[in-house]
C-alpha cells in the first residue's frame, strides 16, 4: 500500500496512527505501508518544491519502479491532492508493453478528493499574500493546524509548501483522464466540505474494473481516524 498525502501533508502523522493501531496486532491488516514524502518537508526540508504534476509523476514513476519489483502487486492510496497524484501514477502503470517493468498497481483508493476533471480551475487565490492564503486556506479545507496561527515562524515556514502543492492541481481539469482497468475505491467524510459524497461519486466514471464509494465519519481530514477501515480495503484489494 502507497499512501499519498493531501497538500502540505507529511508522513509522520501516518506513521503514528500506524504505530497506535499495532498495539492491537490481531486487527492489523497483513500488508505492508509505503508512504510518499514530498519534497521541502521532513528529512527532505531543504529539496525545491515541486509546482509540476507531470514532472512530479515522471519522478515517482521512476522511484517506483526502483523500489519495487515487476512482480509486486501495489494498492495506491491517495488523499485530497494526493488523490489525484495517485491517479496519475495509477494510469501510467496501466499494462502495457512499455509497463512491464513497472510493479503492479492493483487498485486506486481515493478520498477527499473530486475527481480530475471535476476538479476547481479557479485558483488564483494561490497566489494572494501569505495572510489573505492563509484565511482561504482555512476557510476552504479547515487546513491549518491547530495554534499555526500563532507562530508566524511556522506558518511562514508551512505555507510556500501547501501553496507549492496545491499548484500542482491546475491544469489537471484539461488533461487526459485515462480510464482504469483496475477498480477504485473512494471514501468520503460525512462533514467534508470540500469534496462530498456527490463528487466523490464522479470517480466512477475512471475505471472500468468495478467502483465503490463509503461515507466514513469526520471532515476533509477523516482518513487517519479510520485508518484501520482504508487498510481494510487495501488489503482486500490486494487478495
Amino acid at each position: 500500500m502507497v499512501w499519498f498525502p493531501h497538500a502540505g501533508g507529511a508522513t509522520a502523522p501516518l506513521f503514528k496512527q500506524m504505530r497506535a493501531l499495532s498495539a492491537s496486532p490481531s486487527t492489523l491488516p497483513k500488508l505492508n505501508l509505503w508512504a510518499v514524502r514530498l519534497a521541502g518537508r521532513e528529512s527532505r526540508f531543504s529539496e525545491p518544491l515541486e509546482t509540476e504534476m507531470e514532472s512530479l509523476v515522471d519522478t515517482l514513476a521512476q522511484d517506483l519502479e526502483h523500489q519495487f519489483q515487476p512482480d509486486d502487486e501495489l494498492v495506491l492510496v491517495g488523499h485530497s491532492l494526493g488523490a489525484l497524484i495517485a491517479y496519475r501514477l495509477a494510469s501510467r502503470f496501466l499494462p502495457t508493453d512499455a509497463a512491464a517493468s513497472c510493479p503492479r498497481v492493483k487498485g486506486l483508493i481515493v478520498m477527499g478528493s473530486s475527481p480530475p476533471m471535476m476538479w476547481t480551475q479557479n485558483r488564483d487565490w494561490l497566489d494572494w499574500d501569505d495572510d489573505a492564503f492563509a484565511d482561504e486556506l482555512d476557510r476552504r479545507y479547515g487546513g491549518l493546524p491547530a495554534g499555526l496561527k500563532d507562530h508566524p515562524d511556522a506558518l511562514t515556514m508551512f505555507l510556500p509548501i501547501v501553496r507549492a502543492d496545491l499548484k500542482l492541481a491546475r491544469g489537471v481539469a484539461d488533461a487526459d483522464h485515462p480510464v482504469l482497468s483496475v477498480p477504485i475505491r473512494a471514501f468520503a467524510g460525512a462533514d467534508d466540505q470540500v469534496a462530498n459524497r456527490v463528487k466523490m461519486q464522479g470517480w466512477q466514471s475512471l475505471t472500468q474494473a468495478g467502483f465503490s464509494l463509503r461515507v466514513l465519519p469526520g471532515g476533509h481530514f477523516f482518513p487517519l481516524p479510520n485508518l484501520s477501515k482504508i487498510l481494510l480495503t487495501a488489503e482486500s484489494m490486494l487478495g
